[in-house]
């Protein structure tokens, strides 16, 4: 009878913590609103939608620039800027300027719950990636702690040497 309700007990709290796991990283679909989700669709589908034009309105010339493997990213970006015509300018100028107004629209959107959860979640996510980059670095201390551990053995090794 004992082992049943401690069995219980442990398989409660083993769910409750489980919960409490679960609720740290709310999706973004139970942060917003329908009418918000409608939003940053209509967002993402207006930047593919940019993007493509300004892909099509590039010349043979500037797309081999995007694909010289030979320069850097960086430098493949400043030497197509330097190739852009002043329509293509004003292209991407006019899709900043929509994308800027579209998220000013979603900011205002939003209310005080909304972006107290985001910034929870954006801190939730940034705790998560630090923890990983540490986990794949070995800067959380195991390594150090495995090397004093095998410098140890080796020591008490040598202390029993002489002895024998």
């Amino acid at each position: 009878m004992k082992k049943n309700k401690a069995l219980a007990f442990l398989l409660f709290l083993s769910t409750f913590w489980f919960s409490t796991l679960e609720a740290q990283d709310i999706p973004p679909s139970k942060i917003y609103t329908p009418k918000q989700l409608e939003m940053i669709e209509s967002q993402r589908n207006l930047v593919k939608q940019n993007r493509e034009t300004f892909r099509n309105s590039l010349s043979e010339e500037q797309k081999n620039l995007l694909k010289d493997n030979s320069l850097s990213l960086k430098e493949r970006q400043q030497a197509l800027m330097r190739t852009l015509s002043s329509a293509q300018k004003e292209v991407l100028k006019g899709n900043r300027e929509s994308v800027r107004k579209l998220k000013d629209a979603f900011s205002k959107s939003l209310t005080e719950k909304q972006k107290t959860a985001l910034k929870q979640r954006k801190h939730n996510i940034k705790e998560r990636r630090d923890k990983l980059k540490d986990y794949k670095s070995g800067f959380d201390g195991r390594r150090e702690k495995l090397k004093e551990k095998k410098q140890n053995l080796k020591e008490r090794a040598k202390k029993i040497k002489p002895k024998q």
